[in-house]
């Protein structure tokens, strides 16, 4: 018998737990019918009736409220006055919504109270060229003197290519639903429930975020890693995560981490500039990390400052960054934030069977994209005084 044959034959015979899982896949969804799991204009249409607080779901602006709220507070690259108090005292009663206004995917404002909350949603299409700097325009155009909130909406939570936009996933769409819909159902028309349902098991499929398919497939991994690593082996595979390690190698580290879809690490030289001054689960403990990212078209490298525990420390550190070329926004001084990207750039990417692509694509975005910016963060952390930086 073949080496290996023993453990596929357990694992196509009697593997209850895999018919289960295929049962769960093929359940009864009505968007699933539709093909709406993976298209952007359905969702679109979708997430543009539950802004609506006019709509005939009946939730009035709960949606709205919550999902304006979080983007303020996870983004701090977004240039506005408002604040979230403000938006939970906000009458939305004159809220319009549009869908396609110049092209844009979703357009809410207010008249009254004079903000305009733009969203342009991407599943698994890329932006086209300059298409976010056009919205943002067309809008500051149309709306002067509102306040914009620009949002990029993506599975991934991709970044955006104009920096003004925050940026936003489907992880947090699901949870906010799921949070509206879990005090709401006692009240609310069954069939609204039923839809609403219906498209948070969409969103679950689509952000992988369903708690027993997870267990169902850890399940199915333990009782049959053998048969499940000779498929992964022998089947085309991601080889992000071995060029990443290669590339890495060729680094003097202090820390390093990678997986799957994204790269860690802190080299050397930076890291003796740095106290342990952080949350020890982000970055080791220090308040910096470098990491690449890799998405289905698209690899990306980022410099990061994290969640320093002293958070005066934390805001007179970023205002020092600004004096080394680095823009920082004013919401990013907010006591409450935690992570601010000073650096981010993104390149097109589909290779990922080809680890010396991968490699060649790394070294160009760390030894010539951000190569500037690592040097500049280099000579800051060099001068800048962690202990006595509040005399």
């Amino acid at each position: 018998m073949e080496a290996g044959t023993e453990y596929l034959n357990e694992f196509i015979a009697n593997n209850y737990d895999l018919e289960r899982l295929e049962a769960r896949l093929s359940e009864f969804n009505p968007l699933k019918i539709l093909k709406s799991e993976h298209n952007e204009l359905k969702h679109s249409n979708i997430l543009g009736w539950l802004l609506d607080p006019k709509a005939n779901h009946k939730l009035g602006s709960q949606f709205l409220r919550k999902f304006i709220s979080e983007n303020l507070l996870n983004n701090d690259t977004i240039d506005t006055e408002l604040s979230i108090f403000k938006i939970q005292e906000f009458s939305y009663d004159d809220i319009i919504v549009k869908r396609e206004w110049n092209n844009i995917d979703m357009l809410v404002y207010s008249n009254k109270n004079k903000w305009v909350l733009l969203i342009e949603n991407k599943i698994h299409s890329k932006e086209s060229k300059n298409q976010l700097g056009r919205y943002y325009s067309h809008v500051k155009n149309q709306f002067g003197g509102y306040e914009i909130i620009p949002i990029f909406l993506t599975v991934d939570e991709d970044t955006p290519s104009d920096s003004r936009y925050g940026m936003a996933n489907y992880q947090q769409v699901l949870k906010i639903l799921e949070f509206i819909v879990s005090i709401n159902k006692e009240d609310m028309n069954s069939k609204i429930f039923d839809f609403l349902t219906y498209y948070l098991k969409t969103l679950e499929m689509l952000t992988m975020e369903n708690d027993d398919i997870k267990m169902l497939c850890k399940k199915i991994y333990q009782d049959h890693s053998e048969a499940i690593d000779l498929i992964n082996k022998y089947s085309a595979e991601n080889s992000f995560e071995a060029a990443a390690a290669s590339f890495l190698e060729r680094i003097n580290l202090e820390e390093s981490y990678v997986d799957s879809r994204t790269a860690w690490f802190l080299p050397s030289e930076l890291a003796e500039k740095l106290p342990k001054n952080c949350d020890p689960k982000w970055s080791w403990g220090y308040p910096l990390a470098v990491w690449y990212r890799a998405r289905n078209n698209r690899l990306g490298i980022i410099l990061e400052v994290g969640p320093i525990l002293d958070s005066s420390l934390r805001i007179h550190f970023l205002k020092y960054l600004r004096k080394f070329g680095f823009k920082i926004s004013d919401r990013a001084l907010e006591p409450e934030r935690k992570y601010t990207r000073i650096f981010t750039k993104y390149i097109d990417f589909e290779d990922w069977d080809n680890g010396e692509t991968i490699i060649a694509k790394m070294d160009d975005l760390y030894y010539k994209s951000a190569k500037k910016p690592y040097i500049n963060l280099l000579e800051a952390c060099d001068s800048y005084d962690w202990e006595l930086y509040k005399k």
